[in-house]
């Protein structure tokens, strides 16, 4: 049986449910380059998509600019819920 692989995706979804589980949060795979990102709502806020850059996870909405966020997803996670206005979990 193959395990499958914890990725950067991965870790910022798991992130943005226990610092913030009151953002809607799913790993969706980019339809051209098959690669994964992680698309956020709050309320009305939303939805963005994050994604890692190879060095650190980066932030946009819609086709607007990148915002760049700190490379460990719990920092990332936390960086997100902030800019949604989301509270977080200590």
């Amino acid at each position: 049986m193959l395990i499958p692989d914890f990725g950067p995706a991965d870790r910022l979804y798991a992130a943005l449910r226990r610092r913030a589980p009151q953002i809607a949060v799913s790993v969706v795979r980019d339809e051209d380059t098959d690669l994964p990102h992680v698309s956020v709502t709050y309320r009305d806020a939303g939805p963005k998509t994050a994604e890692w850059d190879g060095a650190a996870y980066r932030m946009r909405q819609g086709d607007g600019p990148w915002s760049l966020l700190p490379a460990a997803a719990e920092d990332a996670a936390d960086a997100i819920a902030a800019d949604l206005g989301a509270t977080t979990r200590g």
